[in-house]
C-alpha cells in the first residue's frame, strides 16, 4: 500500500498545492516560487496580488519589453473566475493568471520556453493544477 503526499503552501490565509512535477524553490510571507524538477526553464510563482486593472497590466509588462499575445477570462472547474494573460519575451513564454479567493487577489506566472509547450495545453499546465487545488 502507497500514500500520496502533496506539497502544499499558504499564502494570506489560503492553501494552494504544489503541482506534480514542481517543488519549492523559495517562499516568502507573500510569494512562493516553484521550478520544474530537473528542468528550471520552467518556472511558476504565486504571489499577493490586489491589482487588478488588466490594461495597466498589460502596459506595465509591454514597457518592460514583454509582448502581449492575448488575454481570456473563464471560470475555473472549482468555479474561480480568472484573468489569464499571454505575453512572450526572450523565445519564451509567460502567462499569468490573476484572481480573487476568499477576500484575497492573487497572481500566479507561469514560464516556459517556446519550443517545448503549447500555450493551450490546459491538461499539463501547473499554474491551472494550482488554481484547481483550492478549496473554496
Amino acid at each position: 500500500m502507497s500514500s500520496v503526499f502533496a506539497e502544499s503552501f499558504d499564502l494570506q490565509g489560503n492553501t494552494f498545492e504544489v503541482p506534480q512535477g514542481y517543488s519549492i524553490n523559495k517562499t516568502s510571507a507573500l510569494s512562493t516560487k516553484m521550478v520544474k524538477n530537473n528542468n528550471t526553464n520552467y518556472t511558476v510563482f504565486v504571489s499577493v496580488n490586489n491589482f487588478t486593472d488588466s490594461n495597466a497590466s498589460i502596459n506595465s509588462r509591454q514597457v518592460s519589453g514583454f509582448r502581449f499575445l492575448a488575454e481570456e477570462n473563464f471560470v475555473s472547474e472549482n468555479n474561480i473566475p480568472v484573468t489569464q494573460q499571454n505575453y512572450i519575451k526572450n523565445e519564451s513564454y509567460y502567462s499569468y493568471y490573476s484572481f480573487d479567493i476568499n477576500g484575497a487577489g492573487y497572481l500566479i506566472g507561469y514560464s516556459f520556453p517556446v519550443h517545448d509547450d503549447d500555450l493551450g495545453d490546459k491538461d499539463s499546465n501547473p499554474a491551472l493544477k494550482i488554481i484547481e487545488s483550492i478549496n473554496v
